[in-house]
């Protein structure tokens, strides 16, 4: 979703963009997607990726770590067969989730065949580990990645650091976008990437989509939503991940002291306990997740290490106060007691002392921290006069 937002920004801006995922097909500017011809190459790329993954299958790995791309190093896409789907040679490569498709390897290629500017789109931190999209608390990135954390198993040790080892041989001197602090913190520590320009470049949110609803009590009916009942909402595309503090979550909802108070939970669901009082939706397609924003009285998001979350920044633009540790975006947008409540790193206690403070708001104090956030996630997100939107990005990378 993120990189299609990103691509219809771009758009917006009048330059001409194109989407390449998984060497497979390119979305066009009018929509229309055009196959990529593969040829019949990489076949021992294929092979030793097999090999490897079967080895994994005998391996225990935290799955904390979001371990997605261990083979890294064996692409099986080529340059030529990308580029001669495309009308024209790109002069800016924008690098978003690349895992299984374009190694450092295949963008150093690329920057030499077209010459373009390569930006990273810091999604996660992959970029500069030797295999995981998130660290929680290891500090290996920095130099290396040698004794990886995440697993006992030798095959993977080595595995991480030959990738980190490879990453440093062919990673092309480009220039990262980083959306928060957090992560230019990071960056600017890695071993890796030490001598990247790094620009300020926050999430495109087109604040006309997501936007406080005129009449909740409408759409709590539409859904049916009891109108008498505080509502808390919560999700991810897994909430079973460990990054995504699902378990101080579940040990924070019972201690909730506010009375009469149903629970919406989005996404994957499997094998998790949650309180009699709450009802499980699933996934959520982009309008129905804008009206459960819209229906709750708070939103929680418990994730330990992430890129974004997305969903705090979304939240926020259609103006729902914002309950979280301070991860990510959260540790810079959310205020307490100005747009919701900013928790103690994985502290279930605090966690749910948040919510209660958000619940006990009067319609009144409510209604205020809910102008807050509409307000900070406009100004962030959708005023083009602001150091990050894309506006002031692309006069920085492409005068």
């Amino acid at each position: 979703m993120f990189t299609l937002d990103f691509h219809n920004s771009i758009l917006a801006k009048g330059y001409k963009s194109y989407v390449a995922y998984r060497g497979k097909e390119i979305i066009y500017p009018d929509g229309n997607r055009h196959v990529i011809n593969v040829g019949k190459r990489f076949v021992w790329n294929k092979f030793r990726r097999w090999l490897f993954r079967l080895v994994v299958r005998f391996c225990q790995i935290d799955e904390a770590y979001s371990m997605y791309n261990l083979c890294e190093r064996f692409t099986c896409y080529s340059i030529e067969d990308m580029l001669a789907a495309m009308p024209q040679k790109p002069d800016i490569v924008f690098v978003h989730w690349v895992s299984d498709y374009a190694n450092a390897q295949y963008l150093n290629r690329l920057k030499a065949i077209t010459d373009a500017k390569i930006v990273f789109i810091l999604v996660d931190h992959a970029l500069y580990s030797g295999g995981c999209h998130y660290q929680i608390e290891c500090k290996g990135y920095l130099d290396g990645c040698h004794n990886c954390p995440a697993t006992t198993s030798f095959p993977i040790k080595m595995a991480v650091e030959m990738n980190y080892a490879f990453k440093k041989k062919y990673l092309p001197e480009s220039i990262i976008a980083v959306g928060t602090k957090s992560d230019r913190i990071r960056v600017s520590q890695s071993e890796l990437l030490s001598k990247f320009r790094v620009e300020w470049l926050v999430s495109p949110l087109d604040e006309k989509k997501f936007r406080p609803s005129h009449d909740r009590t409408a759409k709590r009916i539409q859904w049916n939503i009891p109108i008498d009942k505080k509502i808390v909402f919560f999700g991810a595309t897994s909430l079973n991940e460990r990054r995504k503090g699902i378990k101080e979550l579940l040990e924070a909802l019972p201690k909730i002291t506010t009375e009469n108070v149903l629970f919406i939970a989005a996404g994957k669901v499997v094998d998790l306990q949650f309180p009699p009082n709450t009802i499980k939706v699933g996934y959520l397609c982009e309008d129905d997740l804008i009206s459960m924003y819209q229906i709750a009285d708070v939103f929680v998001c418990p994730s330990l290490a992430d890129g974004g979350p997305m969903m705090v920044n979304q939240a926020l633009m259609c103006g729902t106060p914002v309950v979280a540790f301070p991860v990510g975006a959260s540790l810079e947008l959310i205020q307490t007691r100005f747009t919701g409540y900013l928790a103690k790193y994985g502290d279930s206690d605090d966690l749910a002392k948040g919510i209660d403070h958000v619940l006990s708001l009067s319609q009144k104090e409510w209604q205020q921290v809910s102008d807050n956030c509409r307000k900070i996630a406009v100004d962030t997100y959708a005023n083009p006069n602001n150091k990050g939107t894309i506006d002031d990005f692309m006069s920085k990378i492409y005068p």
